[in-house]
Order: structure tokens, then sequence, then C-alpha cells
């Protein structure tokens, strides 16, 4: 496992150092001797994963790589499908509407847009949040089995706030209820004062899964409630869902 970790290391440090990657870099990143890291990063050539400039000598990303990034990016064509539906979604609900992916027991948001309120609470595309406090988190969970989802979580969830939900069987039983619903709740369970709702979405081909969320401070629903927010959300899922072939989601 430690080899794998410092190959993910490697990859990481090649993204961070802007495509390419030096022996003696790697050995001064990665706390490691220039023999194990250069041993490492021809391993990776090896695989597919890098290949050495015969020029330089440097590294670069390889066709596996490439092969990998290129699968990934085919799944994000549902980010920009959900784009323009969001910016209405925004408009109604007059919240922020986020759309994120999954990540291991993380949701990493690619794509905020913000409504007309005047006070608007939102994450910054790139920020990872824990899936089992968010609600972008729970509605990818519905989209796995319990098996999987205790698979996930090799411990109990962190608590971040006094609402979080700290045990994988509590947490099993708010999926359940997401799956009921149709859609995923976060009160307070990440940010004190903030609730969110989401729903989550399959392509076709189950290669990846989205979910689209709507946060707003809880003050701002005090005299209104958020009916019309769930429906707004509700009535989005129908319509995207369906046109992306979602069967969970077809009318």
């Amino acid at each position: 496992m430690k080899s794998i970790d410092k190959a993910m290391s490697a990859l990481r440090l090649l993204v961070d150092s802007g495509g390419e990657l030096r022996v003696g870099e790697t050995s001064r990143h990665l706390k490691m001797t220039r023999g194990n890291a250069s041993r490492l990063l021809a391993s990776l050539a090896r695989g597919g994963l890098l290949e050495q400039d015969p020029v330089t000598q440097r590294y670069r990303a390889g066709i596996l790589s490439v092969e990998i990034a290129a699968s990934f990016h085919r799944n994000f064509d549902l980010v920009e499908e959900a784009r323009k539906e969001m910016e209405e979604l925004a408009r109604q609900t007059e919240h922020t509407v986020w759309l994120g992916v999954p990540s291991g027991t993380e949701v990493l948001v690619l794509k905020t847009v913000r409504g007309p309120q005047p006070i608007q609470f939102a994450v910054e595309p790139g920020h990872r949040l824990p899936a089992h406090a968010a609600a972008m988190g729970k509605a990818l969970l519905a989209l796995k089995s319990d098996q999987e989802i205790r698979a996930l979580f090799s411990a109990d969830p962190e608590s971040l706030t006094t609402q979080t939900k700290t045990s994988i069987d509590e947490l099993l039983r708010d999926i359940a209820m997401t799956r009921m619903r149709g859609y995923a709740v976060s009160n307070q369970e990440l940010f004190e004062g903030v609730k969110a709702i989401s729903v989550g979405f399959e392509d076709p081909q189950k290669s990846m899964g989205v979910a689209i969320s709507v946060s707003y401070p809880l003050f701002s629903i005090e005299k209104t409630g958020d009916q019309p927010i769930i429906d707004a959300l509700l009535m989005f899922a129908r319509s995207f869902g369906t046109r992306i072939g979602d069967k969970r989601w077809v009318l």
C-alpha cells in the first residue's frame, strides 16, 4: 500500500508541477532517495501512466493517463448539460445551486450558481465536502447499495456540528429516507444555520453520478418554509433526469 501511496503522490506532484517531473524533484518532495524516485517514475512509465522525454529526461503524463482523463471528462458532459437549468433553478429558488461529483467519502464541488438573494451561502468550485454531512453527498450515496456504503466508510463518520450523523447505521437510515422521498437533506449537519437539499443522477452507462444541491440560510425561510424550494428542485430533477436518460427520473 505504501508503494501505491507513493505513486499517487508522484502523480499529484506531476499536476502541481505543471505537467512535468524530474527525478530530483520527486526525490525531494516525496522524501525518498534518488534511486527510489527513479525506480518509481520508471515503474509508472512502464504502466503507461507516465512517459519520459528522451531529450530532457523529464516525465510527463503517459497514454494511459490521457485515456483515463478522456474517460473522466466524457462523464462531465453532464456538467455542461446541467449548467443552463442550474441557472434557472437558482433564479426560481433565489438561492445558491451547486453541482458535485463523488470522490470516495467526499463530494467534489464543480460548479456553483448564485441566486438573487442578497445573503447567499456557497462553497466555491474545487472544494471537497464530507459526503455523510453534505446533501449532495447523501444524494450520491443513495445511488449505492447499503453494502457499498458500509464498505466505503471504514469508521464512523466525523462529527462536524451537533446535527451531524455520526454512526453508519444512522447515516443509512437517512439514506433510506432519501431514496424514499427522492431528495437528500442536510439540516445544519455541515454548517450551523444552513440547510441544503439535493438530488442525484446517473448517466445511462452509470459510469459516474452527479448531484445538484440548493443551499440556504435557515433565517431566509422563516416565513415561507422551504416547500417551494423542494418543489422547484424536484421539478428540475424530473426534467433533467428525463433528458439525460436516468430511469429513476423518467416521467
